[in-house]
């Protein structure tokens, strides 16, 4: 018997779009598993990259507070261990050049390139900018015109002194009054001069250290290459979330793995 073509039941929106035997039967598109495994290495490295940008961005934050003086020990708290600690603004280029491989991490891991460029052009700055490079003055312009010479004024004569009486540091009487005494001197002396040698070296101060300079380009090549490890190891240690992340889009979602991840 035949079906009145009253009782058919239109189909809907979603039935339109899909194949016929995606609607009725719930069939998934064909696995592929290169896909597969290029999808989840995909969604790791999406993964990874966020945490690894937040990270860089924070410990330049970071390095920024210590060279403004955040967390710096007096140098009379330390005592003798002073001279074995080194400044807090060498310490906040340590924490910077630890901030510049965290964007090169960051950069590696994601798949948006320019993104990763854009984080690495934030981080690289030295901190100081150009303040450790020496102040070259700017050279004159030809056209310029040149300041008008001062005349030369005579030399002032100084106040006239009188030499001092010379006083001869042998004294032929001062050993013999010494024996005489039974003093010793030459032991004193030294004893005396070495103790005074100790006090100036312990009240020298160090003078106000300097920024240092920005990296090289061996450190500069180094940061890259811990970054570009780092940023990789990082993404295949975080594999497995990858991995669950993709089946979970294949079976729940039933999207296509093969389309995922491909510029238009």
């Amino acid at each position: 018997m035949a079906t009145s073509p009253l009782r058919r039941k239109p189909e809907s929106s979603d039935d339109a779009t899909k194949p016929k035997i995606w609607a009725t039967g719930g069939q998934r598109p064909p696995f592929d598993i290169r896909a597969f495994g290029r999808v989840s290495l995909l969604l790791s490295r999406e993964a990874v990259a966020p945490i690894h940008a937040w990270a860089a961005r924070t410990t330049r934050r970071v390095a920024v507070n210590v060279k403004n003086g955040a967390g710096r020990i007096p140098e009379a708290k330390l005592g003798r261990a002073a001279r074995f600690v080194p400044s807090h603004l060498r310490v906040a280029a340590w924490i910077k050049n630890f901030a510049a491989i965290l964007s090169h991490a960051s950069a590696s891991a994601d798949p948006d390139v320019k993104r990763g460029n854009a984080l690495v052009t934030a981080i690289e700055p030295h901190l100081w900018g150009d303040a450790a490079a020496p102040a070259v003055p700017p050279e004159p312009s030809p056209d310029a015109e040149l300041p008008a010479a001062e005349p030369e004024r005579e030399p002032e004569p100084g106040p006239v002194v009188l030499p001092e009486p010379m006083q001869s540091d042998d004294d032929p009487l001062a050993s013999i009054r010494d024996d005489l005494e039974g003093k010793v001197t030459e032991p004193r002396a030294r004893t005396s001069a070495r103790t005074s040698a100790r006090r100036t070296w312990a009240r020298t101060p160090d003078g106000p250290a300097g920024p240092p300079a920005p990296p090289g380009p061996t450190a500069v090549m180094a940061i890259q290459v811990a970054g570009y490890l780092i940023g990789w190891g990082t993404s295949i240690a975080a594999l497995p979330y990858g991995l669950i992340r993709a089946l979970w889009l294949y079976f729940a979602k039933s999207q296509d793995l093969r389309k995922i991840g491909l510029e238009d």
